[in-house]
């Protein structure tokens, strides 16, 4: 049993924790295979021929370490990242490794540089400190000269780290967002914004399968609208430009939120306290302070809902809440009651949840007087 690959969640005992340690060599093998960019060295092989680490390393790459990046993809083909073809000595991509391409529509390559990636680890290690009281912050901003993590990200010098972030939240959209879109009825609404939507990659799946939403608002931080203005996502799934667009505000300031007939907040909400979602959702109220009790203004909430009696989606639920804790002060994936009183406590009312756990869930609310 130690000896196969299986996840260390179902393992019991010491084999448990060895399969811990043996994924996490993998892990660092798997990060230096997306850093160093080999799928889009290896993604034009013959499939039958491969190439070999003197080929991959043609060109300016001459002076890499030939046996260790040999290492590091053999330990690539343990973890299905590329495989050994013919005398084990060429490699080809498998096809979760055609997703690790710089140009992939999923941005797999920008989801591992960013959970894998040293800014991320250093946070995620700040954990025991965290626990403990010491220091000051969260872990992030133990490494980001004091600046929380949007802030940082939209600094001049960090346009590159920027890109890896709107790319991972891509990822993240294309992973789930299917059964998050046929899964709930968007299509009564004329106008649909979605607030803190990065690329904007739900939203365009939404307006593709609600072809009757006549406009979608991609309401983002100045530095990230700039990143995702060119509307890559829309290009890709053929929405005239007519029925989407770009606008930059901040979600505290209610006098740059643009009206909607709904409001979509996809995995914003767990990254604060509960003191700033309320600022949030008051802010979203006083933007529609004029249509109140004259026309029906929905909010969709969708996260990592906490459910009840060990759901099948908590342990996700769990772990990604371990990563607000270090990632944003006061940070916390919720339950549906938390939502609701968050919700209550802000002139919405809750309508209806869908228990879609794909890990997401979806809260809808509608404001009321």
């Amino acid at each position: 049993m130690a000896s196969e690959r299986i996840s260390p969640l179902i393992l019991d005992g010491l084999s448990k924790y060895l399969s811990i340690a043996t994924h996490r060599f993998i892990e660092y093998a798997i990060f230096a295979f997306v850093e160093l960019n080999l799928a889009d060295r290896l993604v034009n092989a013959v499939p039958d021929q491969g190439l070999t680490v003197q080929e991959i390393m043609s060109d300016e790459r001459s002076s890499w370490n030939a046996d260790l990046l040999y290492r590091v993809l053999r330990s690539c083909a343990d973890g299905g990242i590329v495989e050994r073809i013919n005398d084990d000595k060429h490699f080809v991509l498998s096809q979760s490794g055609r997703m690790l391409t710089s140009d992939h529509p999923s941005h797999a390559r920008d989801f591992l540089r960013w959970i894998l990636g040293p800014l991320n680890s250093n946070a995620g290690n700040q954990l025991p400190n965290l626990v403990c009281n010491e220091g000051t912050g969260s872990g992030f901003t133990r490494f980001t000269d004091g600046l929380d993590l949007y802030t940082f990200l939209c600094r001049s010098d960090q346009s590159d780290l920027m890109t890896i972030f709107n790319g991972a939240m891509t990822t993240v959209s294309a992973v789930t967002g299917t059964k998050l879109v046929i899964n709930s009825d968007f299509g009564r609404f004329a106008t649909l914004v979605d607030i803190g939507g990065s690329s904007g990659i739900y939203l365009a799946q939404i307006l593709e399968h609600y072809p009757s939403i006549e406009q979608g608002i991609v309401f983002e931080l100045p530095g990230v609208i700039n990143q995702v203005k060119n509307g890559e996502e829309f290009k890709l799934r053929n929405i005239p430009e007519s029925r989407y667009k770009f606008v930059a505000g901040d979600m505290f300031d209610s006098s740059t939120i643009p009206q909607g007939d709904a409001y979509v907040l996809k995995t914003v909400l767990h990254c604060f306290d509960n003191e700033k979602v309320i600022a949030i959702l008051s802010s979203i109220r006083k933007a529609n302070q004029n249509r109140i009790g004259q026309s029906l203004v929905s909010l969709f909430i969708v996260e990592y809902i906490i459910f009840p009696d060990r759901a099948m989606s908590n342990w996700q639920s769990h772990a990604f809440d371990i990563a607000m804790a270090y990632a944003f002060e006061g940070a916390c994936e919720r339950t549906q009651q938390e939502y609701e009183q968050l919700l209550e406590t802000t002139g919405f009312k809750l309508k209806k949840l869908y228990p879609i756990q794909a890990p997401h869930s979806i809260i809808e609310a509608v404001l009321i007087n």
